[in-house]
C-alpha cells in the first residue's frame, strides 16, 4: 500500500512540473478573471427585474387585532444599475416596513399610494427607477377590543359505503372560535359554521380543513379548522327484547305469551356492547277487533337513530284480555 501511495505522489509531481499543467493552469486563471471582469461589467448595466416583496407593519400594539390582514407580499418592477440592486438586497429576499403609528388612526391603517411608493424607493435608493407596484394602496381596519368567542357549528352532507356508518356527528377540532369586529355587530353573533362538507361513499374515519364561512366586517380566528368524521363498520346484533302493550284501556290488561321475543339489528361497532337496549317491540290493543284470533301482530314500535335495519323474528304473540 506504501508503495502505491509513493508512485501516485511522484506521478501528481511529474504531472505538476510538466508544460501541458501550466498551459492549463493559465488558461483556468483567465477564464477566472473573465468571468469576474464580464459580472462587474453587467452589474454596472441597468436591470430591470419583478421581484416578491415582505411587508412588514412595525411596531404593533399587542392589543390591535387586523379585521382584514395586510398582505404578506407584494410585487415591485424596479430597473437600476446591477450594483444598486445587488447593495439594496433585491437579488435575495428583499422586505419594506410601515410603522403603524405614522398610518394608524381610530380603527384605520390608512397608507396611500405615494406613500407606498416613496417606501419602496427607501428601500432601494433614490437611483431605482420604479416601473410598476402591485400594491395600490392599504385600507385596513382594526380593533383593540377583545375577542368574543363562540361555537363552530359543522355543516355537512356526508354518506358512507354499504356496511358502514357514519357514527356520530362530525365534530371540529377546536369546538369555538374567536370573533373580531370593528363594529357593534358581536353580540348579535352567537356561533359560526363551516363551508358544507360534501364526501360520499366514506369507508374509513375521515379528517378534512374546511374553511369558516365569513361574516362582513368581522375577523375569525382561526378562519379554518380541521374536522372529523367518524366512520364504523355495522355489526350485527340479536337481542331479546320485551314486548310492551299500547292503547290499553283503564281497567283492563294485556297478558301476552310470550312478552319478550327475539329481534335482530345492525348497529356501529363501538356500540355492540352497550346495555341499552334500542329496540322497542309493541302490540296494539285496537288489533284486537282487527284480528278474528288468539294473537296480536308485533310490530317495531320505535328504535335509535343509529340502528339499521331491524327485523322481528316473530311476527306475533299469543294474548289473554284481563279486566281489572
Amino acid at each position: 500500500m506504501g508503495e502505491k501511495i509513493n508512485q501516485i505522489k511522484a506521478k501528481w509531481r511529474g504531472m505538476r512540473a510538466s508544460s501541458g499543467f501550466h498551459n492549463f493552469v493559465l488558461f483556468l486563471a483567465c477564464v477566472v478573471v473573465a468571468t469576474v471582469f464580464w459580472f462587474v461589467m453587467t452589474l454596472n448595466d441597468s436591470v430591470t427585474r419583478t421581484c416578491d416583496i415582505t411587508l412588514k407593519i412595525q411596531d404593533v400594539p399587542d392589543s390591535v387585532t387586523f379585521i382584514n390582514d395586510p398582505p404578506e407580499t407584494f410585487h415591485v418592477t424596479i430597473r437600476d444599475k446591477g450594483t444598486n440592486m445587488l447593495r439594496s438586497g433585491l437579488f435575495g429576499h428583499p422586505s419594506m416596513g410601515l410603522n403603524f403609528r405614522d398610518y394608524s388612526d381610530k380603527g384605520i391603517f390608512r397608507v396611500s399610494k405615494s406613500d407606498i411608493t416613496s417606501a419602496v424607493k427607501h428601500t432601494f435608493g433614490s437611483n431605482a427607477q420604479i416601473i410598476g407596484i402591485s400594491l395600490d394602496s392599504l385600507y385596513l381596519h382594526y380593533t383593540t377590543q377583545k375577542g368574543r368567542r363562540v361555537p363552530i357549528v359543522v355543516v355537512e352532507d356526508l354518506t358512507a359505503v354499504p356496511g358502514m356508518v357514519i357514527c356520530d356527528a362530525a365534530l371540529p377540532m377546536e369546538r369555538s372560535a374567536l370573533l373580531y369586529s370593528y363594529e357593534d355587530k358581536l353580540d348579535t353573533i352567537t356561533r359560526v359554521y363551516t363551508q358544507p362538507i360534501i364526501r360520499r361513499n366514506l369507508d374509513a374515519t375521515t379528517e378534512v380543513t374546511v374553511q369558516l364561512q365569513p361574516i362582513p366586517a368581522v375577523k375569525i380566528v382561526p378562519s379554518s379548522v380541521k374536522v372529523k368524521i367518524p366512520v364504523e363498520p355495522l355489526v350485527r346484533k340479536e337481542e331479546m327484547v320485551t314486548v310492551n302493550a299500547t292503547n290499553v284501556p283503564q281497567g283492563e290488561s294485556l297478558l301476552l305469551f310470550p312478552n319478550r321475543v327475539e329481534v335482530s339489528y345492525f348497529v356501529p361497532m363501538s356500540l355492540f356492547n352497550a346495555n341499552v337496549v334500542p329496540v322497542e317491540v309493541a302490540v296494539d290493543y285496537n288489533d284486537i277487533y282487527n284480528y278474528a284470533s288468539s294473537r296480536l301482530p308485533l310490530r317495531i314500535h320505535s328504535f335509535e337513530d343509529y340502528v339499521q335495519s331491524p327485523q322481528l323474528h316473530t311476527d306475533s304473540v299469543e294474548y289473554t284480555l284481563v279486566k281489572q
